[in-house]
């Protein structure tokens, strides 16, 4: 076993919520003992061997909005205690609840592992994607102005977005949009090809920005795309847009290639429903 991971904790825990947040069962797996124990804090035991806790897991993967967003770590030996934010799709509707991990590491995989659970917070059941509408073109052209006007003295021009056609988007492609109180919070632009669902673009107006709108408008375009039956998502960014690519990466995303444009550089990403590499 690699050196690095028999001696830091922090390497297996770190591995496993990757793999939990791709979704992909095989690759979370390898990261927990064959005489694994996984407990409700303290003492309440879920679940004993990697058979048991692959079971549950195979159907909490299912939930196509799970992700858990770690805030805060700490090891102290063989320990690591992890603090997350999980997105989860609850009995009542999706929603997000707090979460403390506590894992013990032996020989380079989890032995034991604690979780306590906070009280679920429940999305807005409103704030829901629905299918964008002709007369939403302007609303949908100034989300994504404000949206994207952040980049423009990164990369020195107008994303392309911020240059697109809204109401022809509307028309030629598959746009759909989600409503708080009314007003259009976020957007995602797609295009269904044969092998595969095209992201052309996704927004959150800035007065929405770190409620997990974006998240739930990627775990929107994984339905999307089984319903229409494909197995691949692509997407393509700008490098410089580091929060935009950390929110790719974090939901399972992964580069497959990059090219020059106009003066600075695309990064092609992609996602294989299921997890599995692309």
């Amino acid at each position: 076993m690699d050196n690095e991971i028999s001696l830091n904790p922090a390497v297996p825990v770190g591995a496993q919520l990757d793999a939990y947040n791709a979704r992909d069962i095989d690759a979370f797996m390898a990261w927990w003992a064959d005489d694994c124990e996984y407990y409700q804090f303290p003492f309440h035991l879920l679940a004993r061997g990697t058979d048991a806790i692959r079971q549950r897991h195979v159907e909490r993967f299912k939930e196509p909005n799970l992700h858990g967003r770690l805030t805060e770590r700490i090891v102290v030996g063989n320990v690591v205690v992890d603090k997350e934010v999980v997105t989860r799709t609850f009995p009542d509707g999706s929603g997000e609840v707090d979460v403390l991990a506590i894992y013990e590491v032996e020989h380079g995989r989890i032995a034991k592992a604690w979780f306590k659970m906070g009280t679920p917070c429940l999305h807005d059941p409103a704030a829901i994607p629905e299918s964008a509408m002709a007369g939403d073109a302007a609303s949908i052209r100034s989300l994504v102005h404000d949206a994207y006007s952040k980049w423009v003295p990164v990369i020195g021009r107008e994303p392309r977005p911020m240059l697109a056609d809204q109401g022809a988007a509307i028309r030629d492609h598959r746009v759909d949009v989600i409503r708080i109180h009314g007003a259009i919070a976020g957007v995602i632009e797609m295009i269904p090809a044969p092998d595969h669902l095209l992201i052309e673009n996704v927004a959150v107006s800035p007065a929405h920005q770190k409620q997990g709108i974006g998240r739930r408008l990627l775990a929107h375009a994984e339905q999307v795309a089984a319903a229409l039956g494909c197995s691949v998502i692509r997407l393509y960014t700008n490098p410089l847009f580091a929060g935009n690519v950390r929110l790719y990466e974090s939901a399972g995303y992964t580069v497959d290639r990059e090219e020059p444009f106009m003066g600075g550089t695309t990064v092609y990403m992609s996602k294989r429903l299921g997890g599995h590499p692309t």
